[in-house]
């Protein structure tokens, strides 16, 4: 099956929360008109400090209004219940500027919001979004066309047509970014991004170097920028990014415990045949060169312990394991983005990645390089 394209998650605008600092405030009004929805109560919602917020308003013949306050350019989105998450809804970005609000009772998804500077860069960047999306449909139908005649040189040429729009996507976001250096909507759509995996992460750092200076206090620069760092310990050249999880024995151990030494930072599981399998190198390699200031830092995608355990003396794993024992919801797995096992990161006396996924004759050969 033809993967989606990477900027459909971007044309959603997901509802990501971002930390607000206390700046000095500005009150901004929105006043709006809504059809087909007399003598009710219409809601507006934000974020703020992790937490949803949300204002409501009568309308009384066909028209409502807001005061609302902020201290900088932030998402808002209407809806029709109390519910912050209810669908469907209508996004806009609102400054210090007066909104104007034409919706729509019956389909407020398809309402007109007008605004200020920040709006207008919200309309700006989805209007690119649109235009690619409309794009991904014609080829999403012409796949399944192709696909139920079986006609696999079709299905192939749309695969590469669609890897050409996912680049175009990547191209125009960095445009964006580019050319709205000093927008608000720039650290956001770079914030939306970090979670899409298509997007690969080196562009996203090279986009952020691009959001001038002066929104160094935005929260959703802040925000960018904290991302970024984690996934930058993540990456081979970088500072490994810190966590602790418990012993078996319940013993909190860090990964800055074992700093001055090499690290093998090795995600694995009992249940899983490959790392069970792997494991011999791993202590081959380990008995070769823990007497020169290697070692080996274990970190376990099980839910058992009993099992955790066992497949740790029945493979005569002599070094430190840790788990909090949510299998894939590993928390140190989360943040080293791992999406399969067994997966290790080789960390250096300073803390810093210098190799990724080393197997076999590879993880020897790598320490015999770097360990003299």
């Amino acid at each position: 099956m033809i993967k989606h394209a990477l900027f459909i998650s971007a044309a959603c605008f997901v509802l990501n929360s971002f930390a607000q600092k206390q700046e000095k405030e500005f009150v901004f009004k929105i006043d709006g008109t809504i059809r087909n929805y007399q003598n009710k109560t219409i809601y507006v919602h934000h974020k703020k400090a992790e937490q949803s917020k949300t204002d409501s308003a009568k309308v009384v013949n066909g028209k409502f209004s807001f005061s609302l306050k902020n201290s900088e350019p932030t998402m808002y989105w209407f809806t029709t219940t109390n519910d912050a998450n209810a669908q469907p809804n209508v996004i806009f970005f609102a400054d210090n500027a007066p909104v104007k609000a034409t919706l729509i009772g019956d389909s407020i998804a398809y309402s007109k919001i007008e605004g200020g500077a920040a709006q207008n860069d919200f309309m700006a960047y989805r209007q690119i979004i649109t235009t690619l999306v409309m794009q991904q449909q014609l080829m999403q139908a012409e796949y399944g066309t192709a696909q139920q005649s079986g006609d696999n040189a079709k299905m192939m040429a749309i695969q590469q047509q669609f890897q050409t729009l996912n680049q175009e996507y990547v191209l125009n976001m960095i445009n964006f970014i580019k050319s709205h250096p000093k927008s608000a909507m720039s650290a956001y759509v770079l914030g939306n991004d970090l979670s899409n995996p298509n997007v690969p992460i080196e562009q996203l750092m090279d986009a952020a170097t691009y959001i001038d200076a002066s929104l160094a206090n935005n929260s959703y620069v802040k925000s960018v920028n904290k991302r970024l760092e984690t996934i930058r310990g993540t990456m081979v050249g970088y500072k490994a990014t810190n966590f602790a999880q418990n012993s078996p024995e319940g013993k909190p151990i860090k990964l800055s415990d074992f700093k001055g030494k090499y690290v093998l930072l090795d995600f694995w599981a009992s249940w899983c045949r490959p790392c069970r399998m792997e494991n011999p190198n791993v202590v081959a390699a380990y008995n070769r060169y823990k007497n020169k200031g290697f070692t080996v830092l274990g970190v376990s995608m099980d839910t058992n312990k009993d099992l955790w355990t066992a497949a740790i003396a029945a493979d005569n794993l002599t070094w430190t394991h840790v788990s909090d024992l949510k299998g894939w919801g590993n928390e140190a797995g989360i943040l080293y983005s791992v999406k399969g096992i067994p997966q290790n990161f080789l960390i250096d006396k300073e803390g810093k990645i210098v190799a990724k996924n080393l197997r076999g004759a590879e993880l020897d050969e790598k320490l015999a390089e770097i360990i003299k």
